[in-house]
């Protein structure tokens, strides 16, 4: 899955390359999803029954509980093969950056539009890494949940590297690169996909 200039850039060892190209290019038989969204799934599946008491194992399902009916759930940026199964649940609100689409609203993560304690859910698939202040896109997210709510998300984390590095970020307005620009989804880096603002490592963790 990955290509040998992203590996350049991102200056991951043979391991990590292969831990990588397992995490996104082993995908289910059945849905079609990566080992990422798997596992996202099923920490989605967690916070359900978390907040509802529902018991199904299975994000299908488990979604199509009416228990669940009632939970307010952003997902900001599709969930990739998981938003077939959230766009079922009658309080999603969905959001895709920079959408042109009538009835998908744009959403700037550092500058979210929904009330203070909105939703007990917010969901976020490898988008993190895409946002020019990490911290702020946090603090947004904390603020629009409610009491208790969940932030479920993956990003992509080098996990021997120690310290998160940032490789561009925005000054008045202004990009500025600290390293090569890279983009994530595209083996020629096609410059319509997302620039990469955070490469993370272990401290991530404590970050959050």
């Amino acid at each position: 899955v990955l290509w040998p200039e992203l590996i350049a850039e991102w200056e991951l060892s043979p391991e990590w390359a292969r831990w990588f190209d397992q995490r996104e290019g082993s995908t289910c038989a059945w849905c079609g999803s990566n080992l990422r969204s798997c596992q996202l799934a099923q920490a989605i599946i967690d916070a359900v029954k978390a907040r509802t008491g529902a018991t199904a194992t299975c994000l299908e399902t488990i979604l199509a509980d009416p228990q669940v009916a009632s939970l307010s759930i952003a997902e900001i940026n599709s969930a990739g093969t998981l938003h077939q199964f959230l766009s079922r649940v009658p309080n999603l609100r969905y959001s895709e950056f920079g959408s042109k689409v009538a009835g998908v609203p744009s959403e700037d993560m550092m500058h979210l539009s929904y009330a203070d304690s909105s939703f007990d859910l917010v969901i976020t698939s490898e988008t993190l890494e895409h946002v020019p202040d990490v911290d702020a896109a946090l603090g947004e997210i904390h603020r629009v949940l409610k009491p208790a709510g969940l932030h479920v998300f993956t990003v992509p984390v080098v996990w021997d590297r120690a310290k998160s590095r940032r490789r561009a970020y925005l000054d008045n307005g202004k990009l500025v690169h600290v390293l090569p620009p890279s983009y994530h989804g595209a083996p020629q880096h096609n410059k319509t996909d997302l620039l990469v603002f955070y490469e993370f490592g272990a401290d991530f963790v404590e970050q959050c």
